[in-house]
Formats: C-alpha cells, sequence, structure tokens
C-alpha cells in the first residue's frame, strides 16, 4: 500500500471527524465518559492554521493527527488511525512524520499525552522513546481521570529530513 502524508483539504474534514470519533471511542468508553456532541468539532480550526495531517492510501483517509506548535515543540492534540488499520504500523508512520515535521519546523521536541487508563497507549509511547514528564487531571475538568504526559526531545537531522519539504510526500 503506498502512503501519502500530506495537510488534510478542506473536502476531508467530515472524514476526519469522523474518523476521531469513531477511533476514539472505545478511549471515552472505557473510561466511562463517553464523547459529547461536538466532540472533534474543532477540526477546521487546525485545518486552516495548517496543523491538521493525514496519511491516506488511495485517497482514503487512514490516519489524522491535529497538532499546535509551542514555544520549542509541537503538541499532538490528536492522533487516530482508522479502527479497522490499527496494528498495521500507520500509527507508527504517523509518529515518525510528526518527529519530522517537527525537525523541519526546526522544533526541539514532541509531546503529547493519553488517558492513564489506556495502559497499551502508555506502553507504546514509551517503547516509542517518548518520556513521561508528569500526570495531572485534565483543564477542561469534564472527568476526573489523570492524563500521562510525554514529551519526545528532537535532534535537528535525527530523521536526515530535507527541511525544505516538512509534507506532501509519498511514502512507501
Amino acid at each position: 500500500m503506498t502512503l501519502s502524508f500530506s495537510l488534510a483539504k478542506p473536502s476531508q474534514l467530515p472524514h476526519i471527524r469522523t474518523l476521531f470519533i469513531k477511533s476514539m471511542a472505545y478511549i471515552g468508553d472505557r473510561m466511562g465518559i463517553g464523547q459529547s456532541a461536538d466532540a472533534f468539532s474543532n477540526m477546521s480550526d487546525f485545518q486552516k492554521a495548517g496543523n491538521l495531517y493525514v496519511l491516506e492510501a488511495e485517497g482514503e483517509v487512514l490516519a489524522a493527527a491535529a497538532l499546535h506548535e509551542e514555544k520549542n515543540g509541537l503538541y499532538v492534540d490528536y492522533l487516530a488511525v482508522q479502527r479497522e488499520h490499527q496494528h498495521e504500523g500507520l500509527g507508527k508512520r504517523m509518529l515518525t512524520e510528526l518527529e519530522m515535521l517537527t525537525e523541519s519546523r526546526e522544533l526541539q521536541y514532541l509531546r503529547l499525552h493519553t488517558p492513564e487508563a489506556m495502559d497499551e497507549l502508555v506502553a507504546y509511547y514509551n517503547r516509542r522513546g517518548f518520556a513521561e514528564t508528569h500526570r495531572v487531571l485534565p483543564s477542561h475538568g469534564r472527568d476526573q481521570l489523570m492524563r500521562v504526559h510525554f514529551r519526545k526531545e528532537i535532534t535537528l537531522n535525527d530523521q536526515g529530513m530535507d527541511l525544505e519539504y516538512e509534507h506532501d510526500r509519498q511514502l512507501s
């Protein structure tokens, strides 16, 4: 399967929102909080800011990430892979692309968080080289479930990135 990594297009927004809702439903279920009716309704804000990326194959969005830039790094607000394509290495590929994106923007780190209840995700991010920085309750106040925050230092040229091209690339 040939993948492409690119900035999301406005026409992809409904598909991306559906992807986030479906792929993250089990997290909300496990946490016992479900999802609000307006979950992931801010995707157009990320897209307009140039911070919504997709992995696609043959025009189908298989994974997506919404992020924002911090002082010296990128923060991954949302990252999801289609449920039927999980365990195919797409999450790993997306994280690699986000590391390269961090590098291309000459930033020093990539940060993200996951609910403490998601043991397999905590272990996954540890295996991918992310270091746990802290555990804290979410600032939104909608639940009382701890979040595990991670950070991965990015050294320029760790990924051998050509800094002129941060997205819109064909992948093998």
